[in-house]
């Protein structure tokens, strides 16, 4: 997986909030994501999908009635949550729609796609896994504790339970506690990203631990936006910091402040103002296009 950004929880509260606060003579965009040469983001204006070349030419329509909860782009293929709480796929060129994920009367907390599965937990703690196309639905556990905080990574599932976090096979089995007080943000190579919950319920600080639970290291103060290759970037103060993944060489990126940071993507980041227009800048800050 080439990057995290922030928790589906985060994401879905920017999304709510720059839906329910845009004017009538804004666009509102609800989610964006790079995937090689192109953008896809969500007008909700609209309830539509579209795309267009990062030279930002070639706009094209993907799909309608498109959910502006969460988007995963695996190769041609996009992955979504609508408010139904299951998941649906479609091509990138907008041919073959399918429902892939039917809870039923059941809520979902999200999905992650993991090579040919689709890993999503139901409330009030179940953990299911389905081929990508639908078959062979299995559910691998229920957890007591559970309020969806989860990555997948290989073989291996982490989450957490109640404050702890645990790491188990895909299958369910080989459970094991790693730590406490955790809240994860990304898993990368041997590496656990994450934060801790202080006593006002607020996330703080940017750590990482090895996967098998050892060598906890502080790496910033500050709250995790996102991993997008060798570079970790966390807001502090209301400014974004980009750092090696170890923590060091951090450095404030530029002198323009984000409401909500939607994407980060090699030389590019993408946010979202209060009023819901979304905007394109190179990592400094210049060269600053508004999506329409």
């Amino acid at each position: 997986m080439k990057k995290n950004i922030g928790l589906l929880m985060m994401i879905i509260l920017g999304v709510a909030l720059l839906t329910g606060c845009r004017s009538s003579e804004t666009v509102s965009i609800g989610m964006v994501k790079q995937s090689g040469d192109w953008i896809y983001y969500t007008d909700n204006n609209e309830e539509a999908l579209y795309k267009m070349k990062t030279d930002w030419t070639g706009k094209t329509k993907v799909a309608d009635n498109f959910g502006s909860g969460y988007m995963v782009i695996q190769g041609d293929t996009i992955y979504s949550s609508g408010m139904n709480g299951g998941v649906s796929k479609i091509q990138t060129d907008g041919t073959g729609a399918a429902n892939v994920v039917d809870v039923g009367k059941e809520s979902s907390y999200g999905f992650e796609v993991s090579g040919d599965w689709i890993y999503y937990s139901t409330k009030p703690g179940s953990i299911y896994k389905t081929k990508t196309d639908g078959t062979e639905k299995t559910k691998i556990a229920d957890i007591s504790s559970f309020e969806g905080d989860m990555k997948v990574s290989g073989d291996s599932i982490y989450y957490v339970d109640g404050t702890s976090l645990f790491k188990m096979k895909t299958d369910g089995t080989e459970v094991m506690k790693l730590s406490e007080n955790v809240v994860i943000y990304a898993v990368e190579g041997d590496w656990i990203y994450y934060g801790e919950k202080n006593e006002k319920g607020e996330y703080e600080n940017v750590n990482r631990m090895r996967t098998d639970g050892t060598a906890h290291t502080k790496l910033a103060e500050g709250v995790f936006t996102a991993i997008d290759g060798d570079s970790l970037y966390y807001s502090k103060d209301g400014w974004l910091y980009r750092a090696n993944l170890d923590g060091t060489a951090a450095a404030k990126m530029n002198k323009v402040k984000m409401w909500n940071i939607l994407d980060i993507y090699g030389e590019y980041i993408y946010y979202g103002e209060y009023s819901g227009a979304a905007y394109r800048v190179n990592l400094d800050g210049s060269n600053k296009k508004q999506f329409e």
